[in-house]
């Protein structure tokens, strides 16, 4: 008898070279502690693990945020789905897809036609010279690049998605029932912190660039949680 290893293939994109990266993945192959998939230019990894319970752990780096996003999913979802996308929760793109090799690809072609329209919203020529405001490709000559931070721009965009996610009722915090949630916003760095003044929850959204305010643009739901102490 032949026995028939599960596999399934994963690709992410690299957001330092910002190419998608493509791996095969076999049950057999997921038999040890941890195992890696790297990318060429050598400046990401995503990374697969068993849990306690054998539930799979996903570590994959993100375009837009400044680290990167783990997943908790079943060995079934894993090696079973035609197709499964995993979300960036600030942006709300895909930053993953695992699944059969064909949709695999069609997903990871569709995102990038999707992020090339993101890019232009913004006024980005193109993935490279999104890349390189972020000083990630080129080398020096990129440091002086006008990329900086349109915090004008960025305040606008936030405070006009807090009072329309807020008036959809898609904006979940800590306050109980018939408490009266006020939500706000500060800059920490190259961070938002949207925070509820009643109960104290909160949650930071990258904000490194006005493509990272154009992507929030698209947010569903904000979910505000209290600080870890």
């Amino acid at each position: 008898m032949i026995l028939h290893s599960k596999e399934t293939t994963l690709a992410y994109r690299c957001p330092v070279c910002g190419k998608f990266i493509f791996g095969m993945v076999g049950l057999f192959t997921l038999s040890g502690d941890l195992i890696k998939l790297k990318c060429d230019c050598g400046g990401s990894e995503l990374k697969i693990a068993y849990t306690a319970d054998r539930k799979l752990r996903i570590t994959v780096p993100c375009l837009f945020c400044p680290d990167p996003h783990t997943y908790v999913i079943s060995s079934d979802a894993f090696f079973e789905r035609e197709l499964l996308a995993l979300t960036c929760t600030y942006s709300n793109l895909d930053v993953c897809f695992i699944g059969e090799k064909d949709k695999v690809s069609e997903a990871a072609t569709e995102a990038d036609e999707e992020l090339l329209d993101l890019l232009e919203e913004a006024g980005f020529n193109g993935l490279e010279d999104f890349l390189m405001g972020k000083g990630q490709i080129g080398g020096e000559d990129n440091v002086d690049r006008d990329y900086r931070i349109d915090y004008a721009q960025i305040e606008e965009v936030v405070r006009f998605m807090l009072v329309e996610l807020a008036e959809e009722g898609d904006i979940h915090c800590d306050c109980r029932e018939g408490d009266t949630a006020r939500y706000d916003f500060e800059f920490q760095g190259d961070a938002v912190r949207i925070f509820c003044h009643t109960c104290g929850s909160e949650v930071r959204i990258p904000m490194s660039s006005t493509l990272a305010a154009n992507a929030f643009l698209h947010t569903d739901t904000l979910i505000l949680k209290q600080p870890e102490k």
